[in-house]
């Protein structure tokens, strides 16, 4: 290790993208996992809270900036363009707060950053970095400086270094067996990069993030699970000689304990993961079909291309919309998306409004939802293009009438709630970006409970799929909102359960192990009642009153937002698609 800064506090972050205790502990408990059982034993733990909705993008930028999404812009992979009705993907130049590491190299500090999502394109710090999942892929600028790129394959031990496992590719070819050893190259080249950088650079805080336990969450729970309906003893035989998701942990493990080993006594550990994960069930619950039900959307009628510009809004939909004739159930999202370079600039936009909207008529709908989130949006006059719902009053009527009524969405077969609570957007998020987030946002028992309509041609919001139904699907696992949290270090008390924790306390808690003030503006706290007395003697809690840098809402942290090209975006859309997030 080098030892420059070692008269420094110093903080590595792992992130076990999606880890839960839910595995961890009975895994624990039977002795498959040595490090993860000392950690519990020699550290303070707890359940960490993710945000609401659960996912990748929203969940690590919250927690490198210890702000709720309203005050750093980013809801989701993608974010919704107000001129139409469609979307556009979000990377980290669209985030409108610094992050730890941006903070740190403000004040002078050493960093080292690998592989954390939502960090492209990479900023410039005081160290180096190397962006993560938004990375459009490895012909991109992904790395500060740019000559460590060059430098990435001896790095890692003379393999090809991963940005994201290609594990997607191979998961509706149902081959779980190359599934897994996409995720096993995945952790071995991560801990092997981040071992050599740090060996070379000085730094006060590493940060890196391993992707491949969520990945097998999302891909091999049918082989993990024999309650799951797709599980298959005879097929898991053919490719398994044991539970495949637990090799990945066990992999992970074995590589955390060899990297922990490398670590002096005097450095802080924490162990993080931005959500859980479990089973994606056989119910769906497609939220527009819903509203049309309550008489608040309209889905357009066989002739109703023949208004003005129905015509194309009618050739869109022939290629998006769920019908036995459309394309939409033979044509995946990124093969369809792949084509709309070679289409007029008008049907392109119509089409990306399609893609997530099929078949509204928009004079005639008060409320509609994306459906691949628990997210209504308002057609509100003024915001949308074809609003119809006067701001005010109205609005607030027409809110309070969704949450009384959707939160009595059952499932039809056991009568069991649903929804835990609709949210008002206000009532979750604060700042500058908030009235850019959907008006209303359902929680349910987990986020991916919603879910497009896609072949579906009933009318039932609430439906259980059949077997065959479910073997169409791409993923068989997906996130809970509880991830894990491990501080271990000594100003930290060993042993020690915790109460929940929030995503939003990692940032503050990792500047004070730092010895640095919080900034006034990060929504997290301390998280104290893990701290040793003498340490808290030794040091009090600050905060320094500061408000958030003065932000254009056109703009990121960094200025102007950098969109991605047609092939960069079609790289990330194909990824999203295939991780099963569109």
């Amino acid at each position: 290790m080098s030892t420059t800064a070692s008269s420094a506090r110093r903080v590595v972050v792992i992130g076990l993208d999606g880890a839960t205790f839910d595995l961890i502990q009975p895994w624990v408990a039977q002795g498959h996992l040595p490090t993860l059982a000392r950690l519990l034993r020699t550290s303070a733990w707890a359940p960490l809270e993710s945000v609401l909705h659960p996912f990748t993008a929203q969940a690590w930028t919250s927690m490198v900036t210890g702000a709720n999404q309203g005050k750093h812009r980013i809801f989701d992979f993608w974010e919704r363009d107000f001129s139409t009705y469609g979307f556009r993907l979000t990377n980290a130049s669209f985030r409108a707060l610094p992050a730890l590491w941006t903070l740190l190299s403000q004040a002078g500090r050493r960093v080292i950053v690998l592989n954390v999502p939502m960090t492209y394109p990479p900023e410039k710090v005081n160290g180096v970095l190397v962006s993560g999942w938004d990375t459009p892929g490895m012909g991109a600028a992904f790395t500060y400086p740019l000559a460590l790129k060059a430098e990435l394959p001896a790095l890692s031990g003379g393999q090809p270094y991963v940005i994201v496992p290609d594990d997607w590719k191979y998961s509706t070819a149902q081959r779980g067996d190359m599934v897994m050893a996409e995720l096993l190259r995945e952790i071995d080249v991560r801990f092997t990069v981040v071992t050599n950088l740090m060996a070379r650079e000085p730094w006060d805080l590493t940060f890196f993030v391993v992707s491949a336990l969520d990945g097998a969450a999302h891909f091999l729970w049918k082989y993990h699970d024999p309650s799951h309906p797709l599980y298959d003893p005879a097929v898991n035989a053919q490719m398994f000689t044991e539970d495949p998701l637990l090799q990945v942990y066990q992999r992970a493990d074995q590589r955390l304990g060899e990297f922990l080993a490398t670590l002096p006594p005097d450095v802080h550990v924490l162990v993080v993961s931005d959500h859980g994960e479990g089973a994606l069930e056989d119910v769906e619950i497609h939220l527009n079909l819903w509203l049309a039900q309550q008489g608040l959307l309209t889905l357009r009628t066989r002739g109703s291309h023949r208004s003005p510009g129905g015509t194309l809004k009618w050739l869109a939909a022939k290629l998006v919309d769920r019908g036995k004739h459309a394309l939409y159930g033979r044509v995946s999202f990124s093969t369809l998306s792949r084509l709309r370079h070679l289409w007029p600039d008008k049907l392109r936009v119509t089409l990306g409004e399609e893609s997530f909207f099929p078949g509204v008529d928009w004079a005639h709908t008060l409320a509609y939802s994306e459906e691949v989130r628990g997210n209504i949006w308002i057609n509100l006059k003024g915001r949308d293009p074809q609003g119809v719902v006067t701001p005010g009053a109205e609005y607030e009527a027409l809110r309070s009438r969704i949450i009384s009524e959707l939160q009595d969405l059952r499932d039809p077969t056991t009568g069991q709630r649903l929804v835990h609570r609709v949210w008002r957007r206000e009532e979750r998020f604060s700042g500058p970006f908030s009235e850019r987030l959907p008006d209303l946002l359902v929680e349910a028992a987990y986020p991916d409970l919603f879910r497009p309509r896609g072949a579906y041609t009933g009318r039932e919001p609430v439906r259980h799929l059949t077997v065959e139904e479910m073997s169409r699907r791409r993923i068989t696992g997906c996130h809970r909102a509880n991830g894990i949290f491990f501080a271990h270090g000594p100003a930290v008390q060993p042993d020690l359960p915790l109460a929940p924790a929030s995503i939003l306390d990692v940032a503050p808690t990792v500047l004070y192990l730092l010895g640095e003030p919080a900034p006034g503006w990060m929504d997290g706290r301390v998280l104290t009642e893990m701290l040793t007395p003498a340490a808290l003697a030794a040091q009090p809690v600050e905060t320094r009153p500061q408000a958030p840098p003065p932000v254009n809402p056109a703009d990121g942290a960094g200025g102007a937002v950098q969109g991605y090209d047609e092939a960069e975006a079609q790289e990330v859309t194909d990824r999203l698609a295939g991780l099963g997030y569109l």
